[in-house]
């Protein structure tokens, strides 16, 4: 009897609601559902939401799991209590960090508190050299001492960092050992498994970010599994989505926590994104996120996201573990605008989140949102929020903006919203500009594929804003991040230092730790299931001047390494890319500081259907109504279903498209044909 497990499911849990996706990889059959999230714990809304998409657990072939429980465990400082192990005469390097102001003109400023507790870093007698020898062996018995101060201090994870532990993890490694002896249970994690490289400070913040939530992540992956087998029959494993666009078994992930730091918008612009990108033929695109707190910009270019080693997820508090490069501001559907001491109209980052939520939620939130300013401006039907699920009162919208705006500057509500709207806009289009044009790519070679529940609306004033002509809206832009999830690959990413420039290289050497590279990523492949058909290779190698203290990532082939004539060619590149100069020849000689490895286990990947929708232009139209927009105010626009919009069509804005989870805004001098896939392709004229 065939096996009936044909559903690939992806789930994404947000701080307003959770997002289900199932797709039957025989059929191509949809299921969806969007529910309330459930916090704490959040597993309610999981299987609230499985059951409104009529899924079953014994017909799932893969579970696919993103959230930002992780990431919110960060951003509120809700982690455990954590304590930090580190070499003697090195207390400080945690609280030195680098030389950054959140504000270069608040002369008043004072920075944030450090995540751990100055008086919660201990240090111990131990050294090893930047070539990996032993200067001096590990004091045990300071361990054991800081061991006891840890018990009783109440202390819940640790982080273990010694000074150049990267290049010879002894002592490390024995820390643990004994710090398991005296405390049985405790969670350790060392700072030569997170991240074995070189920057004391940046290898000391990702190990401390790691230990801070890795009981959290360890209690709710637990917890999300036991729910799932004994709620929905489910007894299948769970992949759980990172910062690096693809997915890590639950072992995995509750090793290495910091590797699912904000991964559901990731796995929305690599799973969904680009590949809605590519069904459009767009290679590069803008992926555009915007959700109810925060909106996310990253990019696809030549069809291969753009990935950087070092983000913040803190004001001085790097993450260096590869991700995705993405730029986050609070410009979400629940985002308050405000009115500053100097009189400056702000929005976020402050917001209503899900409880009470916007002013129009009726629930208590007094304060104007964005999701405010769009009804205010007539682009969403609050008779239509969420296809008409969510009852909202635009009564109350008009009353937040008046009070706590209007009235500030003599505006009614509508100027109010307007206003408060181009400033949400202005944000937006900085954020960018910062991921296009600062980067060296121009924005006019891209097309914006917006998704989350407010994406849709800004898309196309922001493509002519920053000078692209083309929006791609997905069919399901609200549930991007969920079919993200089950689109993305297993991906693993492994380093080794070397630190060596040509002269001192002995390439044998360097090619069998290469091959050891290659192995451990096979490896772990092969331990979450993947088939030798299933697993790709990609090797790297970390390159910069000696003198420099940030390295440049070049691909290399399969082949094994002889000379760097190559390596050098395509690091120079990258410098002129990205400095606008290299050095003169023989000037600074050429370091290789690490080798990587990217492992990937392909995973079945189910497509979009093609669209066959017997119904006409005319019968998706709904009635029209006022709809204000940047240059002409409130005028008149169209208004369509467009669940009823038949594939071929073609219509000129000004024009909203609405549907469940999003709603699609075009002013005018704009054009959108409804491809075979039910995308919406819009030309934005200038």
């Amino acid at each position: 009897m065939a096996s009936k497990r044909n559903w690939v499911v992806g789930t994404d849990i947000g701080g307003t609601f959770t997002d289900i996706i199932g797709v039957n990889l025989a059929t191509g059959e949809q299921r969806l559902g969007k529910v309330a999230s459930t916090p704490p714990t959040y597993f309610d809304g999981v299987i609230n939401g499985l059951e409104r998409a009529g899924l079953k657990g014994d017909e799932v072939l893969s579970f696919r799991h993103g959230a930002t429980v992780s990431t919110n465990a960060i951003l509120e400082r809700k982690g455990v209590k954590t304590a930090l192990i580190t070499t003697e005469g090195f207390r400080d390097v945690l609280g030195g960090g680098r030389a950054e102001r959140i504000s270069a003109f608040e002369l008043d400023w004072d920075p944030p508190e450090l995540i751990i507790q100055r008086r919660n870093v201990l240090t111990v007698r131990e050294r090893i050299s930047p070539y990996g020898e032993v200067v001096t062996k590990l004091a045990e018995a300071e361990v054991r001492r800081a061991a006891r101060m840890i018990s009783k201090r109440g202390i819940e994870s640790v982080a273990v960092v010694y000074m150049d532990s990267f290049m010879n993890p002894v002592h490390e490694n024995r820390t643990r050992e004994i710090l398991q002896e005296e405390l049985p249970g405790l969670d350790v994690t060392l700072s030569h498994e997170v991240l074995p490289q070189m920057l004391e400070f940046e290898r000391t913040c990702t190990t401390v970010l790691n230990a801070y939530i890795s009981p959290i992540l360890k209690n709710y992956l637990g917890g999300l599994s036991r729910r799932l087998k004994k709620d929905w029959n489910y007894a299948g494993s769970i992949l759980v989505t990172t910062s690096g666009g693809g997915v890590i078994g639950m072992d995995e992930a509750v090793k290495f926590p910091a590797k699912t730091f904000h991964s559901s918008p990731v796995s929305g612009a690599v799973g969904l994104a680009g590949y809605i990108g590519s069904l459009a033929g767009f290679e590069n695109v803008i992926a555009f996120e915007t959700g109810g707190t925060t909106n996310n910009v990253s990019i696809i270019y030549k069809g291969k996201p753009a990935i950087t080693h070092e983000w913040k997820i803190l004001w001085n508090v790097p993450c260096c573990l590869p991700s995705v490069d993405t730029i986050y501001i609070g410009a979400g559907g629940g985002s308050i605008g405000w009115v500053d001491k100097g009189g400056m109209l702000n929005v976020g980052p402050q917001s209503m989140g899900a409880v009470p939520g916007p002013a129009c939620y009726g629930a208590g939130g007094t304060e104007p949102t964005n999701t405010d300013t769009q009804i205010v401006l007539g682009r969403i039907d609050p008779e239509y929020y969420l296809g008409g699920e969510i009852k909202v009162d635009g009564a109350l919208s008009h009353k937040a903006l008046k009070e706590k705006i209007g009235e500030r500057y003599g505006w009614d509500a509508p100027a109010s919203a307007a206003n408060m709207y181009l400033v949400a806009m202005t944000n937006l289009m900085m954020a960018m500009r910062l991921q296009t044009v600062s980067r060296g790519w121009d924005p006019r070679d891209f097309a914006i594929v917006p998704y989350g529940g407010g994406g849709a609306m800004y898309a196309c004033d922001l493509a002519r804003e920053i000078g692209a002509n083309r929006v791609i809206v997905p069919p399901l832009p609200g549930y991007a991040s969920a079919f993200g999830a089950i689109r993305v690959d297993v991906k693993h990413e492994f380093t080794t230092p070397l630190h060596k420039i040509e002269a001192e290289l002995d390439f044998k050497k360097l090619n069998r730790e290469f091959d050891a590279l290659v192995k451990k990523g096979t490896r772990t492949l092969e331990r979450e299931g993947m088939r030798p058909d299933q697993i790709t290779i990609e090797r790297y190698v970390d390159v910069k001047y000696f003198s420099q203290a940030r390295f440049f990532t070049v691909e290399v082939g399969p082949e094994p390494i002889h000379e760097l004539g190559r390596i050098t060619e395509n690091f120079m590149s990258a410098m002129q890319l990205a400095y606008g100069y290299t050095l003169p020849p023989g000037y600074a000689p050429v370091e290789l500081v690490n080798l990587r490895v990217i492992a990937r286990g392909q995973l079945p990947k189910p497509d979009l259907p093609e669209v066959k929708r017997d119904t006409t232009l005319e019968q998706a139209r709904k009635r029209p109504r006022k709809v204000w927009f940047k240059d002409t105010g409130f005028i008149d626009a169209a208004i369509y279903e467009r669940e009823k919009l038949p594939v071929g069509a073609g219509f000129d804005g000004p024009a909203i498209i609405e549907q469940p989870d999003t709603t699609t805004v075009m002013p005018p001098n704009t054009h959108c044909d409804v491809d075979k896939y039910g995308n919406l392709i819009i030309r934005v004229d200038r």
